[in-house]
């Protein structure tokens, strides 16, 4: 979900209350305006976008994405979150809880039940893709480590279908300086 997006939500539910004031809910409806005219406008802008490199700012680092591509703030963590037509994946800063091998992370995928568990070690890290079943259908996790240079990021998401977690996959590992 694009924060713009997630704005104009809470914006909406701010409205809907009924316990604001007439001041607070026009500010609320005249900030879902704004977010909802800046949502359209980036859709707009992203519709006419090439399919090529994204930058990854933070990092000094490249990511093949397709058309439409947007790179903004990742909403936890250091990072990025990237969006396009049938991808989103994160690429953050590794945390305290960040596995740092291909074992931890299979360990950290023990708690989702994994099925379709897939492996695979590349020369700067690792990949890791899952599948798991829940009350609202199958997730595909992707999780990804890599060494670029000096940075070492992560690369995931959790998705909705395979085609999703394949786009992912191969964005993480098009991660380039």
């Amino acid at each position: 979900m694009r924060m713009a997006t997630f704005v104009a939500l809470v914006a909406a539910l701010s409205i809907g209350c009924g316990s604001s004031s007439d001041a607070e809910q026009e500010q609320a409806a005249n900030d879902l305006a704004a977010a909802l005219g800046a949502a359209v406008e980036n859709a707009a802008a992203a519709a006419e976008a090439p399919a090529g490199d994204a930058d990854l700012t933070r990092f000094g680092l490249k990511m093949a994405v397709p058309a439409g591509a947007t790179v903004a703030d990742a909403i936890v963590g250091e990072g990025h979150m990237i969006t396009a037509p049938g991808l989103v994946v994160t690429v953050t800063t590794p945390g305290s809880l960040s596995p740092e091998s291909l074992d931890a992370a299979k360990e950290d995928a023990q708690m989702y039940s994994p099925t379709n568990v897939q492996e695979e070690t590349l020369s700067d890290g690792f990949v890791l893709t899952y599948e798991n079943t829940g009350g609202m259908g199958t997730n595909y996790f992707v999780v990804v480590r890599r060494t670029i240079g000096d940075k070492t990021v992560m690369c995931e998401t959790t998705a909705t279908t395979t085609d999703q977690q394949a786009a992912a996959v191969a964005a993480c590992k098009s991660l380039h300086s």
